[in-house]
């Protein structure tokens, strides 16, 4: 799916946001913001300081390791560089996130030259230790050509072969350091595609856990590294000996623990689907216990408030949002007067980039996005700086404004306080807090009567360094907070917008009142209690810059006990408040790791049980609630198109929404099967002009006819016409696409039966199994690359 509208989130450490997520996802939604760096947050790569370090030339007589002793290592480790060239190298400091002050890194870019075709990657490799920090080989490298399934190395022949590269690319980590992290599976090879096992390794500091240091590694089929990535915050960790016993943190772990009654949005192919009554856990009962102190720390590295969250009412304000009633979209005049009316453009930005697209989380709706640039400034980083704003392109509603998109560079070309706007005097925090319940109002539909303050109490409002204010609203509805709907705002000394973030689910429209919960708080209570233990570990926050803390957060490392599930491999669910069960809220994992293979139940002894097996493996097909496949039952057309796409790309329903909402081969967007549709003709197995019916049963003719499509060989199926293969079968003249049956019976795809093929018979799921398993065999055989889009 394409998507535009991020233009605020950055990287993270992958090791950060998996942990993040995965606890914020148990948290209610609306209040998880706090808890991962990605929501609500605009996370820049380095601060300031690293940045201006980096201007500096560092020298190379500093570093211990010469770039010719960079660059041998690299090709000793990677012995396909010998056809590489060396095309610049360049010393500086590092990319790992937060900046390592103390690092130098030898930063090497390789050109490799095939035909008139140049590729270009580079790598990193550490200055003072001779560490390898990072590099990626490219498909001209990784001789993709017979690295297919079926793969020369198991996964667990792979792992082996990941840990003695580590010892040998970093030999400053002893194997005792590194902790094989069993629940993170990122990018995976699919059935279709080169095989690839990627590896997730914590590096322990003092025998514990960090998320801030970790490593990467990647080996293909064949059992050549082809990626390998190490982070190292360079921070100063504390003693690992803790005051605090483990009892004594689950004691207030236990004490500290609530639950509460939210609306919580069940998403199905990256929109909500509908929403369910639930129980979930309170944001502060899920924040991790310092080791040392005992107190709870906050996601933001500070410690919380002993009181819980408040949420106050907002009281209606004198000016209210009024939604354009026109039913026409805004154009991008009427876009910027939204934004105009709550906010204030500075003078010396233009208006430079308007975008009207769909709105990733309704592909129901448009949204306007806007950027002011001043584009006489110097050119910082290759982006000057600017405004930045998003509009609901039917409403006229503001979703998101800040006023300094990039938030590092503003930060680091102001040298002192802005001069106060004339006119203006500073706000105490109850004269921020009125104007930010006044601009809420002007900015949220029906603020005062959808939304509640949170109050977290003492100077949590006041940014650091006496930057301004902040703001926290939580949607409501019949009494009840919504989750995922939580509402930022962030306000200068003046009392000025500075930044508005409405990450809000969208589809409210479908929630509807719920009766009152069958089951009680207690019971909740307890159920979610079995879900953690306490875990030590060292606790990173920090390194970042973030619109809801006022701009870059120095790291801290904290010795903690935090929260952790006992079963890692479910974190994405909520307790149904009616059933007592748990329930899935994504329908797609975040952390790209594959779900167990499952198993059926009414496969065994099947003549196609080998190729279901696979089929399980990959995530295919799935077992019913009572674990069966049905083998033999016919599928569709458009089941047939689900299956390949998952083959090429397990979660591809993530990408397949239509942008225009509008039919795709004949297929309406309220089919089931839209999504398979058009994601076959985004990869050109299938017409846009073509007329699909996806919900008819599927016959080996049509098979035929879509393989040839899907192999990207119809155009050679024609001169197939008059094979003997076809006219050899006694059924011969009811066979009217006799090319694509030819095509298909002489790669070995489809055989025939008695002397027949019997074109009109109807497919079934072992059926399609096996030829799908057929296509596997083939990858590497045919010209062009199967159910990819590369090579």
């Amino acid at each position: 799916m394409s998507n535009d509208r991020k233009p605020f989130i950055g990287q993270t450490a992958k090791a950060a946001l998996i942990t993040s997520v995965a606890v914020a996802l148990m948290l209610p939604g609306g209040l998880a913001s706090a808890a991962a760096s990605t929501s609500n947050t605009t996370v820049q790569a380095a601060p300031a300081k690293a940045a201006q370090t980096n201007a500096e030339t560092p020298d190379p007589a500093e570093a211990k390791v010469t770039q010719e002793q960079a660059v041998a290592k690299l090709k000793a480790l990677f012995p396909v560089l010998k056809d590489a060239t060396v095309s610049n190298t360049q010393l500086g400091s590092g990319n790992s996130y937060p900046m390592n002050p103390d690092q130098l890194v030898w930063n090497i870019q390789w050109e490799f030259r095939t035909g008139s075709t140049s590729y270009g990657f580079s790598s990193e490799v550490d200055a003072m230790t001779g560490d390898l920090i990072s590099t990626y080989l490219y498909s001209p490298f990784v001789g993709q050509t017979d690295n297919f399934y079926p793969p020369k190395v198991s996964r667990s022949d792979a792992l082996v072969k990941a840990k003695s590269f580590v010892s040998q690319a970093a030999p400053t980590l002893k194997s005792s350091d590194l902790q094989l992290d069993e629940n993170i599976i990122m990018n995976d090879s699919a059935l279709f595609g080169p095989v690839q096992y990627s590896f997730y390794f914590n590096i322990l500091v003092n025998g514990l856990p960090s998320s801030s240091d970790s490593v990467r590694v990647t080996v293909d089929g064949s059992g050549n590294v082809i990626q390998f990535s190490k982070s190292a915050s360079g921070l100063k960790y504390p003693s690992a000996k803790p005051a605090v016993s483990k009892e004594q943190a689950e004691k207030k772990f236990k004490e500290s623990f609530d639950v509460a009654l939210y609306y919580t949005p069940v998403y199905k192919k990256n929109e909500v689907d509908s929403w369910v009554l639930s129980w979930r856990p309170q944001n502060e009962g899920l924040y991790p216990i310092d080791a040392q102190t005992g107190k709870r720390v906050d996601y933001e590295g500070s410690d919380a408030a002993t009181a819980p969250v408040v949420y106050e009412a907002v009281p209606a304000g004198k000016e209210i949002f009024q939604p354009v009633t026109s039913g026409k979209e805004l154009t991008v005049d009427e876009a910027v007067k939204q934004v105009k009316k709550v906010a204030t453009i500075p003078a010396n930005r233009k208006l430079v980039w308007q975008t009207l697209s769909t709105n990733y989380q309704n592909s129901k709706q448009k949204v306007w996005s806007l950027a002011w640039s001043d584009t006489s400034e110097a050119v910082y980083a290759g982006m000057p700086q600017r405004t930045y704003a998003e509009v609901n392109a039917t409403t006229g509603e503001v979703l998101q404004f800040q006023i300094d998109q990039y938030t590092y560079m503003a930060e680091s070309s102001r040298q002192d306080t802005p001069a106060a706007p004339a006119g203006s005097k500073k706000l105490s925090q109850a004269e921020a807090k009125q104007q930010a319940l006044s601009l809420i109002n002007r900015l949220y539909d029906q603020a005062s009567s959808s939304l509640k303050l949170a109050e977290h109490g003492g100077s949590w409002s006041v940014l650091p360094n006496d930057k301004g204010y902040r703001f926290e609203f939580l949607r409501y509805f019949d009494g009840i907070p919504v989750s995922e709907n939580t509402v930022m705002l962030t306000l200068d000394l003046y009392g000025k917008l500075q930044s508005y973030t409405n990450y809000g689910a969208a589809n409210i429209s479908k929630i509807t009142k719920q009766p009152a919960p069958a089951v009680t708080k207690a019971e909740a209570l307890q159920k979610y209690l079995n879900l953690y233990t306490m875990k030590l570990q060292y606790n990173t926050t920090g390194g970042y810059f973030s619109t809801s803390s006022g701009g870059y957060t120095d790291p801290k490392v904290r010795l903690v006990y935090a929260p952790a599930l006992v079963d890692t491999t479910k974190p994405y669910e909520a307790l149904n408040a009616q059933t007592g069960n748990w329930f899935t809220i994504y329908d797609y994992n975040l952390s790209g790791q594959r779900p167990a293979a499952a198993s059926a139940v009414d496969i065994k002894g099947h003549a196609a049980e080998q190729q279901l097996t696979e089929l399980l493996k990959y995530g295919v097909i799935t077992p019913d609630a009572e674990g069966k496949v049905s083998p033999d039952q016919v599928i569709t057309v458009g089941d047939w198109l689900n299956y390949i796409a998952k083959a090429s790309t397990p979660y591809y329903t993530q990408y397949s929404a239509s942008e225009e909402n509008k039919a795709v081969a004949g297929v309406s967007p309220d089919s089931a099967y839209f999504g398979a549709v058009n994601y076959a003709v985004s990869r050109s197995w299938l017409d846009r002009d073509a007329v699909v019916k996806p919900e008819d049963s599927l016959t080996r003719e049509q098979l035929a006819v879509l393989l040839a499509s899907f192999l990207k060989y119809s155009k050679l199926a024609v001169f197939l016409n008059n094979d003997t293969t076809v006219s050899s079968f006694s059924d011969s003249a009811a066979i009217t696409n006799k090319g694509a049956v030819a095509l298909v019976v002489r790669l070995g795809l489809l055989q025939g039966e008695n002397g027949k093929f019997n074109p009109q018979q109807q497919v079934t799921k072992a059926q399609a199994a096996a030829v799908i398993m057929k296509l596997v065999e083939l990858q590497g055989k045919t010209d062009t690359a199967i159910g990819q889009q590369y090579m």
